[in-house]
């Protein structure tokens, strides 16, 4: 899977003392932003092409606080005809290795901005996703 640190903000914090669920997507966003810039698209043009988010859920498990070092573990788990399905893993070190605090998925819809249409998964995008991951979409 694909790895991006999180920093953990102070604002990231609730009133029970850890990450609101309300930040999560932002660090789904995070996550899958650094996936694209380091396996997928590198230099796309976001203004022309790109995607946006049709469905998200989320399963929380422990809760993750402020000095918590977090990453968020990304990995694309289907692809179809217009459409990214995203895995994401919220990991955290502890004393005897990493736990899982979180886990959630996103389906992303390619989109044409300029023309206001879904369209298909670009082909580089697909070979891209299957060299990384050693999959075949």
């Amino acid at each position: 899977m694909h790895s991006t640190l999180i920093q953990i903000r102070f604002s990231d914090i609730d009133t029970l003392n850890h990450i609101n669920n309300a930040k999560f997507p932002t660090f789904m966003e995070i996550g899958r932003i650094q996936y694209f810039k380091d396996v997928v698209a590198g230099t796309h043009n976001w203004k022309d092409t790109g995607v946006l988010v049709a469905n998200y859920t989320m399963d929380f498990k422990i809760p993750i606080y402020l000095n918590d070092v977090l990453s968020i573990e990304t990995e694309v788990t289907a692809v179809g005809t217009k459409s990214l399905t995203f895995s994401y893993r919220f990991v955290v070190e502890g004393d005897s290795g990493p736990i899982v605090k979180a886990t959630g998925t996103s389906v992303m819809v390619c989109f044409h901005y300029i023309d206001q249409r879904s369209i298909p998964v670009p082909d580089l995008w697909r070979e891209r996703i299957n060299a990384y991951q050693g999959s075949d979409f």
